[in-house]
């Protein structure tokens, strides 16, 4: 009645000897995917309306621009073709946006203006000044008028059902989470870049401190690059060593990976541990991608989409049995045998960034919702503002912020397709109980991973706003699962404190929203619900993010004509304001959080000036600018010898059969220890004796592949080169000259 794992087998000198392992009870209950070899595919995206539209937006973006020559650009000091291209297209969507905005100025106010003129009224107030009067009785104006009451009823009816989704969230009941509700394995992924040691603590400690069970979590940190942030003593590797507990100089190994962007090759060091601080224990896990040899500046740094996408690449190798990379091979081993946490039964991978703070009871109710409902393909909780007095620029986003989730996101979780999982707090799940890949399946990582991005379109998919993108691609994949909010699960997170990284910030994510929308509107089989279709609400949000500044500019039109030309206002525009005003304040009051009420007026007096007409106007002015400004800053110098790339460390030699690697593990206040493993890092289960060396040796003086131990033959089970049956044979003629060994 009992599983028994496939037999492993260590050859020795003289023998053979079998060790046959069996699951704990633990393991048997947790889910896990059953590895099955898929042969890889290549995915190509077929452009939904053919190359037309390309050829048709790359015409009129050349009309518009035509007046500038290319001799012009040899002045900018001679851009290449692909960033000319660029200008162009942004001059056409700044084109694009004035027109709506003069659209919706001139349907709005002008043309009543013009329209009404000849009935137009100029009466003497009696106190030396004038009063203008319309006489509506014309078709034009009549038709005009209730064109902008169809137009404010659209937006009530918007308003009213975001708010009332938002509802549904605080009548339900707070869930009663038990432990067979925390039984799930979940790999909880910190991609950090150029982060201190204040915002590392916080994260660390903050996972360290959540509820769910530490025998059932491992943390995962991916350092992009050996980068020193701005004003920092250390870089960031080291900070997390310092932080966690371990030598910069303990790494297992430095391995091989692949990585995206213009050097296709990377090499990352692991380290692996238990955090162990008041009390409580959290086992760990870092990458730092430290480069190749030639790499002077900021080694190994290939951006958060890389990092994400070594472990999602990972996942997918894994998870359809193919072959695997030294660094896969590598973190594979260390779960299974140092971790305790085989990745075959790594259900769920949860994304926060490096400077994070997680709620105690995060990831327990996170998983919570995930088990009770199998259709929930990732989900998202509440991100809140922790630096809320630092300025004036963080007052105005507290509200802000408040308001994207209980009404935005809570809305957009009604229809099971929240358009954006931020990546600073969301989780994923990996597998389904019928074995279909999800996060890792082929359709999601190899779009994931294109190294094809040349467009001004793509660009700002895949260089700025990479969790939006990964959603989009997670929405056209498995439209049948859901994209989900979850407002009991909280996180904490330090938004900018000056006006120039607010534009930074703010330059990148109103830039990428503008192209996903594009993105989602060509997605197919979007939902419905209640009459109300999902793909007109995100035209209706494409339309206003292109006039938030022409809307802010009829407003205070509309201001001054009622109040210095003493304009009489409508019962229907003084009802429409109040439900507007209206459902931004129920939210909070029902929950009973009544100091937002200072937020949302500090938010209304000088957030509403900001976020709806100077940030979108420098952002799309700066829309071919995809570096990431001052948000993170970091030191040009050279790097610590400590953390030197050229170092070569990881590789132990070679001891003959039946001697393993030596495995160096490390942990917070605990002393070093040296543990032998019969094995090398990479033994698992399902993909046989992959037994070539994961603790490779650095690049080699001249820079070409690193040199590997020689290995047996017959131990090189890569999975390209052996089919099921030769296994079967091969384990069949090692046990029959195998002495019995009791069991």
């Amino acid at each position: 009645l009992l599983t028994i794992k496939p037999l492993h087998i260590y050859p020795t000198e003289k023998h053979c000897r079998i060790f046959v392992t069996m699951p704990k009870m633990e393991d048997r209950e947790a889910s896990r995917i059953e590895i099955t070899q898929v042969p890889e595919k290549e995915v190509k995206h077929e452009k939904r309306g053919g190359a037309c539209i390309s050829n048709c937006w790359w015409a009129f973006s050349r009309l518009v621009t035509l007046y500038v020559p290319d001799a012009y650009f040899e002045c900018k000091g001679g851009w290449d073709k692909e960033r000319r291209q660029a200008w162009r297209e942004k001059v056409a969507i700044c084109l694009i946006m004035f027109l709506f905005s003069l659209a919706f100025i001139g349907i709005g106010g002008l043309l009543p203006l013009f329209a009404c003129a000849d009935n137009n009224v100029v009466q003497n107030d009696g106190e030396g000044g004038y009063t203008i009067t319309f006489n509506k009785e014309n078709m034009m104006c009549q038709s005009l008028t209730i064109l902008m009451y169809t137009i404010m009823l659209i937006i009530s009816m918007v308003l009213v059902i975001q708010c009332l989704c938002s509802l549904l969230y605080v009548i339900r009941r707070k869930p009663k989470i038990g432990p067979e509700d925390e039984r799930s394995k979940v790999l909880v992924m910190v991609p950090c870049y150029n982060e201190g040691t204040k915002e590392l603590r916080k994260t660390i400690e903050s996972v360290l401190g959540t509820t769910y069970p530490s025998k059932n979590k491992v943390l995962l940190v991916v350092a992009d690059g050996i980068v020193k942030g701005s004003g920092e003593p250390k870089t960031t590797p080291e900070f997390i060593a310092d932080e966690l507990g371990y030598s910069v100089n303990d790494e297992l190994g430095t391995f091989e990976c692949t990585s995206i962007g213009e050097i296709a090759n990377n090499r990352a060091k692991l380290y692996c541990g238990t955090y162990t601080k008041y009390g409580k224990e959290l086992k760990y896990m870092v990458i730092v991608k430290c480069g190749l040899r030639t790499e002077t500046n900021k080694p190994g740094n290939r951006g958060k989409r890389d990092s994400q996408l070594l472990i999602i690449g990972m996942l997918n190798r894994f998870h359809h049995r193919r072959p695997l990379t030294d660094l896969d091979r590598a973190v594979i081993g260390v779960l299974k045998n140092k971790l305790s946490m085989p990745l075959e039964t790594v259900k769920y991978l949860m994304a926060i960034d490096a400077d994070t703070k997680v709620h105690r009871d995060s990831l327990s109710n996170m998983i919570y919702s995930m088990n009770k409902d199998e259709t929930i393909l990732a989900l998202c909780g509440e991100t809140r503002v922790e630096n809320k007095r630092d300025s004036w620029v963080t007052w105005i986003q507290v509200f802000e912020y408040y308001t994207n989730h209980h009404m935005k996101k809570a809305f957009e979780s009604v229809f099971g397709c929240v358009t954006c999982l931020p990546g600073c707090f969301t989780m994923y799940r990996l597998f389904t109980e019928d074995n279909v890949r999800l996060l890792s399946c082929d359709q999601v990582y190899q779009r994931y991973a294109t190294n094809k991005v040349k467009s001004l379109h793509e660009k700002n998919l895949f260089h700025l706003g990479e969790d939006r993108m990964l959603t989009t691609l997670l929405l056209e994949t498995f439209p049948g699962r859901k994209l989900s909010f979850v407002p009991e699960a909280v996180c904490y997170t330090i938004v900018p404190n000056t006006y120039s990284v607010l534009l930074s910030q703010r330059r990148r994510w109103i830039n990428s929203t503008f192209h996903n929308l594009l993105e989602l509107l060509l997605v197919g089989n979007m939902p419905t619900v209640c009459c109300v279709s999902m793909k007109a609400l995100i035209a209706l949000d494409l339309v206003a993010t292109l006039i938030l500044p022409a809307s802010l500019i009829y407003i205070f039109v509309n201001i001054y004509f009622t109040v210095i030309l003493g304009e009489a206002v409508s019962t229907t525009t003084l009802i429409v304001l109040g439900i507007s005003i209206g459902v931004q304040v129920l939210p909070f009051l029902l929950r009973s959080d009544f100091t937002y009420i200072g937020w949302f007026i500090i938010y209304m007096i000088f957030g509403v000036p900001v976020f709806y007409f100077i940030l979108p106007l420098y952002s799309f002015s700066k829309m071919d600018d995809f570096s990431w400004g001052t948000t993170r800053q970091v030191d040009e110098s050279t790097t610590p010898d400590s953390m030197d790339s050229d170092v070569e460390v990881g590789a132990s030699p070679h001891r003959g059969h039946g001697e393993g690697f030596e495995i160096r593990t490390t942990g917070h206040q605990s002393p070093r220890r040296t543990v032998r493993t019969p094995t090398n890092l990479e033994t698992h289960d399902d993909y046989g004796r992959n037994t070539t060396n994961a603790a490779s040796t650095s690049d080699s003086r001249d820079g070409n592949q690193p040199p590997r131990h020689s290995i047996p033959e017959y131990l090189n089970l890569n999975t390209g080169d052996f089919n099921e049956d030769e296994m079967n044979e091969m384990l069949s003629n090692a046990l029959d000259d195998a002495p019995v060994v009791p069991v």
